[in-house]
């Protein structure tokens, strides 16, 4: 019998993705490698009329203006713990497909980590707006990615593989992120860090770090509580 992978349901558009994601790396480097990495976004008109057409949903809860600006103190606080000094970008335009259909093309190059970490620090340190294709196109190029944000946006092969994310977003109930999972047991959040860390045979889990928080959108996936967005 195969045992599915330990894995993290992740967003470059949730603060508390990216606090996780830097959590990782700094205490647990050798692991980051190891996890199953599946990205979460919230579909455009395209894929959520693919998704309609699989015969799914995609989860959409309101978030009210008081959890809002309760996630910006939250992130803030949680950032300046780290010794980070965050950003807050404006997104005047929602358009999550180019910063994580590209993931795919990073992952395929082995350079995911490397990827998400250019992503996360341009969105959360700089405040880069990641829904432009240009901005995703620049950090590709820095790469030595050699694609375009146009060929992988056409590409049926990415297509397929994006939709599968989403399908297996609805399948496996993840209601928010950062999603942790072993097995069935889901931890999520930051706060939740240290309990799927320690639910890992192989990992030594020391001090628990520092728990992050969700980004902000109008009307999304849910993005927040102790540490998710969701």
């Amino acid at each position: 019998m195969v045992k599915t992978p330990p894995r993290v349901y992740f967003s470059f558009r949730s603060p508390y993705s990216w606090l996780s994601f830097h959590d990782l790396r700094r205490d647990h480097p050798d692991l980051v490698g190891r996890l199953e990495w599946r990205p979460f976004w919230e579909p455009d008109e395209r894929f959520t009329a693919l998704l309609t057409e699989a015969g799914h949903e995609f989860p959409y809860t309101p978030m009210s203006r008081a959890k809002h600006f309760y996630l910006l103190r939250d992130v803030r606080r949680l950032a300046r713990r780290r010794g980070l000094a965050n950003a807050w970008p404006v997104d005047d335009h929602l358009y999550w497909e180019p910063a994580h259909l590209a993931w795919f093309a990073a992952a395929d190059q082995g350079l995911a980590e490397d990827y998400s970490d250019r992503v996360y620090a341009a969105r959360w340190l700089s405040g880069d707006d990641i829904c432009r294709p240009e901005v995703v196109q620049t950090i590709l190029d820095d790469l030595g990615i050699a694609t375009t944000i146009d060929d992988l946006l056409r590409s049926p092969d990415i297509e397929k593989r994006a939709l599968d994310a989403l399908i297996s977003i609805c399948e496996e109930d993840i209601f928010g992120v950062p999603m942790f999972l072993r097995g069935r047991e889901k931890f999520w959040g930051l706060d939740r860090l240290p309990d799927f860390l320690a639910a890992l045979p192989d990992t030594a889990e020391g001090e628990p770090s520092t728990v992050p928080n969700l980004a902000v959108p109008k009307a999304t996936a849910e993005i927040g509580h102790a540490g998710g967005c969701g």
